[in-house]
């Protein structure tokens, strides 16, 4: 596939990409598409959004927004995977991840889901929450799979006596208790996904 005119090869742009493009916050593209000024779609079964790269050059004509067309080409974003059935939580946290720039942020609501999504968007972190179903049966899958070796996950849920010594031991590398500052996350996640991946 050829590259598009804003230096990646796809047709559907991701609502954090689109907002690096345009030197706005994810949440105001996501704004945008809600409001009818940006078409836009729901991919099925999430409430995550992409823009076609045709909707976004016909809106930045319209509107003359000055652009950054090398922002998604300069430096690669981490991926990251939520997974919790909290929706409001996920929702929340979704938008401040997506929102400090550099994150590529997808979610997903049970095991099953997230390990469908894992295959599709080869996550650099996963975020899994104890309410998603069992954390250990989901690591323990993943990393026996050598796609996922590289992948940083994380767990999340109520307090624990043991602090989710549990989880660790099964492959994640933290146990986050909720509630949880985004803060924590970040200290969490794998800095940059083009360094991790170089080599």
């Amino acid at each position: 596939m050829a590259q598009n005119p804003f230096g990646i090869e796809k047709e559907a742009l991701t609502t954090g990409e689109v907002a690096r493009i345009c030197n706005v916050a994810a949440r105001t593209v996501s704004k945008w598409i809600d409001a009818g000024r940006l078409e836009g779609y729901r991919i099925p079964g999430s409430r995550d959004r992409r823009v076609h790269f045709t909707a976004l050059e016909a809106f930045i004509a319209a509107h003359d927004i000055p652009v950054s067309r090398g922002a998604l080409t300069t430096s690669a974003s981490v991926r990251v995977l939520l997974v919790d059935r909290d929706r409001a939580a996920t929702e929340s946290v979704h938008e401040v991840l997506a929102g400090l720039g550099g994150l590529t942020v997808e979610d997903a609501s049970d095991a099953l889901s997230a390990a469908i999504a894992c295959g599709a968007c080869a996550p650099d972190a996963v975020i899994f929450d104890c309410s998603a179903g069992d954390p250990v049966a989901f690591v323990t899958a993943l990393r026996t799979n050598p796609n996922f070796a590289a992948t940083t996950f994380i767990c999340t849920g109520p307090v624990r006596a043991d602090a989710g010594a549990q989880f660790v031991r099964a492959g994640f590398v933290a146990y986050v208790n909720k509630p949880f500052s985004v803060r924590t996350l970040l200290e969490c996640l794998p800095a940059r996904a083009d360094s991790r991946r170089a080599g």
